[in-house]
């Protein structure tokens, strides 16, 4: 039987329509199907939450389907890199929960 390799090396080339500087976001909103899992990344001119956020224009920037099958894989690279960004830059905070609205 032949050794098999142990790990695999992967390397990717950027589309001619992508920027190699990739685009600003900050804003990441996720939904899904049966099929897949979308990830819309936006820009938004001020924060969503606060006094006036009834409602807030935003413009998505890019748009990522993710099967189902490879949506813990991304989540665990997420996780990570937040572990390594905290080691070395100090620990995130996450943003204020929103406050609650009074309904006229």
């Amino acid at each position: 039987m032949a050794d098999q390799p142990t790990s695999q090396e992967l390397t990717f080339r950027l589309d001619d329509d992508v920027s190699p500087g990739g685009v600003y976001a900050n804003f990441a909103g996720v939904w899904h199907t049966e099929h897949e899992f979308t990830i819309d990344f936006a820009t938004l001119p001020h924060s969503p939450t606060g006094p006036n956020s009834e409602s807030v224009e935003g413009l998505v920037v890019a748009r990522v389907k993710i099967p189902p099958s490879v949506i813990f894989a991304v989540a665990r690279a997420i996780s990570e890199n937040v572990a390594k960004f905290e080691t070395q830059y100090g620990a995130l905070t996450p943003p204020p929960p929103p406050e609650p609205q009074d309904r006229p």
